[in-house]
């Protein structure tokens, strides 16, 4: 994997002050449900288009968190970044906001969101990750992990497809893995409310995750610092 750094990202809502969130979803698409009769496990949410209904906060974030259910849901300016970038390995549906319950966002012009479902795979190893199975569902595969050594992600060997996004379908759907390049692109654009941490650990969930806001401004100003230096010592020769 030529020393790639993976991290593991979604929404920062619940360490991050001022952004509303989307609190429940009305669906513009074919639900998916279902309940096991062995386990009890239930699962229900839309596979298309849907619509939220956000709460709380004074402005709109980039991921925009959902506690309804945990779907990737980003702006449109965050899927723009990805599609330059050459980052295709996902699909996108339209997310509305059919109704805003905070009275001070009221006004404010709303972005285009979008769910993301990502494409790229790989496999977990649980044994490597310090995973064990405590209960698996032999109808519908419903999963209980128990942490024995780790709190990250170590992958199965050439597991990985190479993707720039990408997640263990089997595993764990719902948890979103990608490259140092998604992050990157996070902060040099300065998108708001993503939440990033090493894939291998440790998970820190006490904290607001890598600052990559600051990280890659910094990194992007030091550029500019050396340029502008060029550019003096390039005029005190020409005097």
């Amino acid at each position: 994997m030529n020393n790639k750094k993976f991290y593991r990202f979604g929404d920062n809502s619940h360490y991050t002050r001022g952004y509303t969130w989307a609190y429940s979803i009305i669906s513009r698409s074919e639900v998916y449900e279902s309940r096991c009769k062995k386990c009890g496990s239930v699962a229900k949410y839309p596979i298309g288009d849907f619509d939220v209904i956000v709460e709380g906060g004074v402005k709109y974030p980039d991921v925009l968190g959902c506690g309804a259910y945990p779907f990737l849901i980003v702006s449109e300016v965050v899927v723009n970044d990805w599609f330059d970038a050459g980052i295709t390995c996902f699909t996108k549906y339209n997310v509305g906001v059919a109704e805003v319950k905070s009275k001070k966002l009221v006004d404010v012009p709303k972005p285009n969101y979008y769910s993301i479902e990502i494409e790229g795979r790989c496999k977990i190893d649980l044994d490597a990750s310090g995973l064990k199975i405590k209960r698996k569902c032999g109808v519908c595969g419903n999963m209980t992990t128990k942490l024995l050594t780790s709190d990250g992600f170590k992958m199965v060997p050439n597991s990985w497809d190479g993707s720039d996004l990408f997640r263990d379908i089997d595993l764990y759907p719902r948890v979103s893995l990608c490259t140092e390049k998604v992050m990157k692109l996070a902060g040099e654009n300065q998108r708001t409310n993503f939440r990033f941490e090493p894939m291998e650990g440790p998970r820190e969930s006490f904290s607001k995750g890598i600052d990559y806001l600051k990280l890659y401004k910094k990194r992007k100003s030091k550029s500019k610092q050396k340029t502008n230096q060029k550019c003096i010592i390039n005029r005190r020769s020409i005097g």
